[in-house]
């Protein structure tokens, strides 16, 4: 797998960790990455290990 650099590498093996994790946990990977996207402007530097995908990860409420 070529990505450019070694921190591209290290990124993207990031973003392919969590997708496994997602699989793993059976979680949408698309529903998971916009939840936490859209959840890590409110959420506290201690608390950011609440949004890795596990079994107890649910979607936050959409407010439409």
């Amino acid at each position: 797998l070529f990505a450019g650099s070694h921190e591209a590498a290290q990124r993207a093996a990031m973003i392919y960790s969590f997708m496994a994790s997602c699989k793993e946990h059976q979680i949408n990977p698309y529903q998971w990455l916009k939840d936490t996207l859209d959840r890590i402007p409110d959420t506290k530097l201690s608390e950011l290990h609440t949004l890795i995908p596990s079994p107890q990860w649910e979607p936050m409420e959409q407010n439409t």
